[in-house]
């Protein structure tokens, strides 16, 4: 699988979700915050311990999360989802990215070879919101 197709999985599997949640962003703008583990019947917590071992998504041969070069997966969050960097420094080193356009947020898990796993996304994202709200949903 190229780079290419690997952002276009991404983009994709991530326009679907959003497309499944507009309906409840427009609707409130107090919108409660929800997420969704990377990897159904996976805690994020449970990820997080074996992403160091997971390969990147385009080497991948079962269904685990969305693992790539930290640039692109940067580039993938900023460019199709209007997220930006709220807290690089997060629950055990997770980083939160979030859109207050889209009312989006996604949990990254940096791992030690310049690569990194989205391990958590939703929504009900506010700049506004202290960033433990983001972490706790999602069981950090």
């Amino acid at each position: 699988m190229t780079r290419a197709d690997s952002i276009t999985r991404l983009g994709c599997a991530g326009v679907v979700a959003l497309l499944s949640v507009t309906p409840a962003l427009s609707a409130s703008p107090n919108q409660p915050v929800q997420g969704w583990s990377a990897m159904q019947g996976i805690e994020p917590a449970a990820l997080l311990e074996d992403i160091q071992t997971m390969p990147v998504s385009e080497m991948a041969v079962d269904d685990q999360p969305y693992c790539a070069d930290d640039a692109e997966i940067a580039a993938t969050l900023e460019q199709d989802f209007a997220e930006h960097p709220v807290d690089m420094t997060g629950v055990q080193g997770t980083q939160l990215w979030g859109s207050d356009q889209l009312g989006t947020w996604t949990l990254v898990a940096p791992r030690d070879d310049q690569t990194s796993c989205i391990i958590a996304s939703g929504i009900g994202f506010s700049d506004d919101r202290s960033t433990q709200a983001y972490f706790q949903v999602a069981g950090l």
